[in-house]
């Protein structure tokens, strides 16, 4: 991680700082349209030199890198990853998230707004209920669904998918607009099977009101198209022999290899295994 840290810090380097508290004030977008790109590294360093007068980075206690887990939950037949799938108007997908370098903990659910934009919402959660979808977690979720949709919970959802990465955080100082970039992006599935993105790329998501930001415009000038492209699906697709996951192939080939389970943090942080029901391979 040690070149792939300083890279990340030269990036960072030509920003102005941020804080959280800012951060939130200019460009909290828990209601907004998500853009997803593929971009190599070197080619972002033009990009940022380009975005650096009209952007602040995220900074905390100094820091300006951020380690990211995450545990997806889902029904025993993959409910939400079938319905993302097959693009089902009401879709969401529910997770939790512990940010590393902070401490903090948050049950996080992501619903389809009814024109299509991401609408996110988050409880706060003590770290021993990371990775357990426990009464809490079933509560908050059963109330969201019944705010946004209408409907029910209907099944048990347990943990199908851990995802680690490391995220540098931008953000517009002209409209509402939030650029992340996300390295060293790696799953690991039920039973083990793990895979990881290319170290010389990066997931850059652009998060604006309308989808058509700064960074958008710019990415796109030179070539980069979004693609469609959620990374629980991808995670579940490269981990999962039992799932349909064609789309997803050109990624799998291009940019993701089998790596050891878990190459950021030993097995015992996971407060309760993941279930062992079901065979798995690794896309190579």
């Amino acid at each position: 991680m040690g070149l792939l840290a300083d890279t990340l810090a030269r990036l960072a380097g030509g920003f102005a700082p941020l804080t959280l508290t800012e951060l939130d004030a200019r460009a909290e977008l828990r209601q907004r349209v998500d853009s997803k790109y593929v971009v190599p590294l070197e080619s972002l360093e033009s990009l940022l030199r380009q975005l650096a007068g009209s952007y602040a980075v995220l900074e905390i206690d100094r820091r300006r890198q951020f380690t990211y887990r995450t545990t997806y939950f889902d029904t025993p037949s993959l409910t939400t990853y079938r319905a993302h799938m097959q693009q089902r108007r009401r879709r969401f997908k529910c997770r939790s998230r512990h940010y590393v370098e902070s401490g903090l903990n948050f049950f996080e659910v992501k619903l389809k707004g009814r024109r299509g934009e991401t609408v996110k919402e988050r409880l706060p959660s003590l770290p021993g209920c990371h990775d357990v979808f426990g009464e809490e977690a079933r509560t908050f979720l059963s109330e969201r669904l019944s705010t946004h949709y209408g409907t029910e919970l209907a099944e048990e959802f347990q943990p199908t998918l851990q995802m680690h990465y490391r995220r540098l955080t931008l953000v517009s100082l002209d409209e509402a607009e939030r650029l992340t970039l996300d390295v060293a992006l790696s799953f690991q599935g039920v039973n083990g099977a793990a895979t990881a993105m290319d170290t010389e790329y990066a997931i850059v998501e652009s998060k604006s009101t309308r989808g058509r930001g700064a960074a958008d415009r710019r990415l796109r000038a030179v070539g980069f198209r979004p693609i469609s492209c959620s990374k629980y699906c991808l995670g579940i697709a490269l981990t999962r022999d039992d799932v349909r996951g064609n789309e997803f192939l050109w990624l799998a080939r291009r940019h993701f290899q089998s790596t050891a389970p878990n190459p950021f943090a030993p097995r015992t942080d996971i407060a309760e295994p993941l279930t062992d029901r079901w065979d798995v391979r690794v896309a190579s």
